[in-house]
């Protein structure tokens, strides 16, 4: 009977995984109602991942000893422990935290977390990976269709990049504005497409069937590629080549690499403005230097020589420096706001308390540094117990690849998620990719189903 009730219940847990795969990217950040103090909104998802969470709980009521003793579960749990303990160092000691809503912001990481174990469950008790990787280029067709009707057709965008906005107040785009489609933002959905982009490379140079290929490539490929495009995000895009870079190469598809980046750079630069972005930014760094070159080449005044022994007159007020017209201010908008503002805010919390930070939510939404965000609110042994999760994710596909001699979807899936998690690193230096609901539910989701493949390759690991 318990037999059963397994059976049935995974089968109910691979409709809500796929559910969670078609709702979060697609259903845009409506606020069903808000935390009163707060700017956490309880949304559409989290009754999901309430649901997916019981389903998980219930399944494994019978193999916690097991679950626990798998190292990669134990680094979660380490990193969740580390984030409530930094959480009441918040609280009590630097005061840095107001408790419920502390609370809630560690609550919302777990909450990310939980498709995790839900997706590995399912594959690696089922063969379900190809199935996650299609739902993924389905949802990559109806955001581009949406992103379309925005950008044409007045259609409304949802953004969360600010307290008002994120009321759920319906928006229009103005001309020359990047795209947000069903995201928050144009870098949320400029990091989905780089997430995703890797997994789809995969199946296109894997899968042999030339229908499949064709519909992957008129249905995802070009529709994905222009939105990345037209995000106009520059760090998605450089996270984009090297992700697909890396899968190219597990797949022993090397010859391929060199054409894919350089077709991705001819396209960008002839259809979007990225490419102007990337020139902008480019110039703006080289003026810089030759500023500084100009200043320190300056003659240096003298305001007073000695003559024969006797002082010279005194000058006349004005000066060399004042007959020299000051540089222009040059600045890139987004870097200087990070530079100036956010990031040294979160190194501010980390010199306060660097073993435990001050807390979640104490640096406030916005940090667009994942590395330095971790380090100000759950200081180093937060920090370590992160990155000790991703060490794992990195060793496991390493073993996978260095034992593995079948290139088949299974395998497609495990290098386009390798790709993927690198994107993610490199995304995460200037954005909180982490954070981003949309965004980190899907990684942790596809994350699971990989190690759920790999651990289905070797029957002699997981937990269930």
């Amino acid at each position: 009977m318990l037999a059963l009730w397994a059976k049935f219940n995974t089968g109910i847990l691979k409709w809500f995984l796929a559910a969670t795969l078609l709702v979060i990217p697609l259903y845009p950040k409506f606020p069903l109602f808000n935390v009163p103090g707060t700017y956490v909104a309880v949304r559409a998802e989290d009754f999901l991942l309430t649901i997916i969470s019981a389903l998980l709980f219930w399944y494994l009521a019978g193999n916690w000893q097991t679950f626990w003793r798998d190292k990669l579960n134990q680094a979660f749990f380490l990193f969740f422990i580390a984030g409530f303990i930094s959480l009441l160092s918040g609280i009590f000691l630097t005061q840095t935290v107001v408790p419920h809503i502390g609370l809630l912001h560690w609550a919302r990481r777990i909450e990310y977390v939980i498709p995790f174990f839900a997706a590995f469950i399912f594959v690696r008790k089922y063969k379900g990976v190809r199935f996650f990787g299609e739902i993924l280029f389905i949802d990559i067709l109806l955001i581009f269709l949406y992103a379309v009707g925005q950008k044409y057709f007045d259609w409304p965008v949802i953004s969360t990049q600010n307290s008002e906005f994120a009321k759920g107040l319906a928006l229009r785009l103005v001309p020359g504005a990047r795209l947000h489609s069903t995201f928050g933002g144009h870098y949320d959905l400029a990091a989905f497409v780089a997430l995703v982009f890797p997994i789809c490379f995969a199946y296109f140079f894997t899968i042999k069937k030339w229908g499949y290929r064709f519909l992957l490539l008129i249905g995802t490929v070009i529709p994905g590629f222009w939105l990345l495009i037209q995000t106009e995000s520059r760090i998605s895009f450089a996270a984009y080549l090297v992700g697909v870079t890396l899968t190219l190469w597990l797949l022993k598809k090397k010859l391929l690499i060199v054409p894919v980046v350089v077709g991705s750079i001819l396209v960008m630069l002839t259809f979007s403005n990225l490419g102007n972005r990337y020139l902008h930014t480019l110039k703006i760094y080289q003026d810089k230097i030759l500023q500084k070159i100009q200043l320190n080449l300056l003659p240096t005044p003298v305001w007073a020589q000695e003559v024969e022994g006797a002082t010279a007159p005194k000058r006349k007020e004005s000066t060399i420096l004042e007959k020299t017209p000051s540089p222009n201010v040059i600045e890139d908008r987004s870097t200087s706001i990070r530079l100036n503002v956010e990031w040294p805010r979160a190194l501010r919390s980390f010199y306060k308390n660097p073993l435990l930070g001050t807390g979640y939510s104490s640096i406030t939404l916005a940090t667009d540094n994942d590395y330095l965000r971790l380090l100000g609110e759950v200081g180093l042994i937060g920090a370590l117990a992160f990155f000790l999760i991703i060490a794992r994710l990195f060793k496991l596909m390493l073993n996978f690849f260095h034992h593995t001699k079948k290139f088949n979807v299974q395998t497609a899936f495990v290098a386009g998620f390798a790709g993927s998690l690198v994107a993610m690193l490199i995304n995460a230096t200037f954005i909180d990719v982490f954070e981003a609901s949309k965004v980190s539910i899907i990684f942790w989701l596809i994350s699971g189903a990989a190690i759920g493949a790999i651990y289905k390759h070797d029957a002699n690991q997981g937990f269930v």
